[in-house]
């Protein structure tokens, strides 16, 4: 009797305390909200500049919202203007000659938004860029998120020197492109009537895809020794996924920064971290160099700023010591009544086949298509022969 009280006992001390527990849903103010975003970067490599104006969402409701019909003006400080041109989505494009983007070149913008306000940046200068001296690669085994579970891959490092004239703030952009294939050639397929391709069709078998990597790397060399740096990490490749299965291509473009640029862009990167659990660190509302001169008192986030560019390309393949492990997107189905269960969106269904007939399995398009992937067939011009 005595442990059916207890157990009785235990099971209401679960249930009442299970009751008490509430879903935290943080009070969000509405002046956090609605706030100008301002986002551009001068970079002396590029014609064409882009300058991006939002406005923020609610934290529980995350999307873009874009502010158009702005006047945008680019002011250099030896009293030039540069007139950027609205494209209807929250972009600004305007072009400054190369020759007014130099070590100790000076631009800030202002903005004339819709409803009145008038946004201004603080000037910010431009620095000298050394070269990327060398981007590599090692061989690594990392740990994820299985303790002692290891995936296998490679990472890339970089190694600069720069000089007592170049700047002592950097931050590094990655453009990856990879080859991959699909499994099969279009042989079989169907779409209202049966075709058959003969020899097969091979010219969505091999794609191509560039993706900007995520990621943010910055580097202040203000307290080193020297203007230089050797072995700093860059992003992680497994062998997961074909991105070095047939060909591996890393674009580094080397950004110098001025301090005020640098300090915007290392604390988006502190925030963005994965690292710690969500009482461990307080997210930030990252300000940069913009102010509401009609409204002092509103808030304006992002940053304008100026960066001279440098770059550094590396190509892989067949790395030594590391198998390929991953799995396709490639998947197959049967038709059990025959052509009739296929919908129009189903449609050209591709066939499993050869060249003596075809079958009622019915490939997938990632299958045959390597666009469905989302890469382009065209080969890019720096991929190797």
């Amino acid at each position: 009797m005595h442990r059916i009280k207890s157990l009785v006992f235990l099971l209401l001390v679960v249930i009442f305390s299970s009751s008490c527990i509430k879903s935290f849903k943080p009070q969000i103010k509405v002046n956090d909200t609605n706030k100008y975003v301002v986002n551009g970067m001068i970079n002396n490599k590029k014609a064409v500049q882009t300058v991006n104006i939002s406005l923020s969402s609610p934290i529980d409701d995350p999307h873009y919202i874009p502010v158009i019909g702005c006047n945008v003006n680019v002011y250099s400080k030896n009293n030039k203007t540069f007139h950027f041109i609205d494209q209807g989505d929250g972009n600004y494009k305007g072009s400054i000659p190369f020759s007014e983007m130099k070590n100790g070149s000076a631009f800030k913008i202002k903005i004339h938004t819709p409803k009145g306000d008038i946004l201004e940046s603080d000037y910010d200068v431009m620095t000298n860029n050394p070269a990327v001296d060398s981007v590599f690669y090692k061989r690594k085994d990392i740990e994820g998120n299985v303790t002692g579970q290891l995936t296998k891959g490679i990472r890339f490092y970089l190694n600069f020197k720069g000089n007592n004239t170049d700047s002592d703030f950097y931050m590094w952009n990655l453009y990856e492109t990879w080859e991959y294939h699909v499994l099969h050639p279009i042989e079989w397929y169907y779409d209202g009537r049966v075709h058959h391709v003969y020899p097969p069709d091979y010219s969505k078998f091999t794609c191509w895809h560039t993706l900007k990597i995520p990621q943010i790397y910055t580097l202040s060399t203000q307290n080193l020794t020297s203007n230089s740096y050797s072995d700093f990490p860059l992003n992680f490749v497994s062998n997961k996924t074909q991105r070095l299965a047939y060909g591996y291509s890393l674009l580094v473009e080397q950004l110098s920064l001025s301090e005020t640029a640098y300090n915007y862009w290392d604390r988006i990167r502190l925030n963005n971290s994965k690292n710690g659990g969500l009482y461990e660190k307080q997210p930030l509302t990252i300000k940069g160099n913009i102010h509401n001169v009609t409204h002092p008192e509103k808030e304006v986030l992002g940053l304008f700023g100026t960066a001279m560019a440098t770059y550094k390309r590396i190509f892989v393949s067949n790395v030594p010591d590391l198998p390929m492990e991953y799995q396709t997107y490639c998947s197959t189905w049967r038709l059990r009544r025959g052509f009739s269960e296929l919908q129009p969106d189903d449609l050209p269904a591709y066939l499993v086949g050869d060249r003596y007939g075809y079958t009622a399995i019915v490939y997938s398009r990632e299958c045959v298509d390597c666009t469905a992937l989302g890469g382009k067939t065209t080969k890019p011009s720096f991929w190797p022969n």
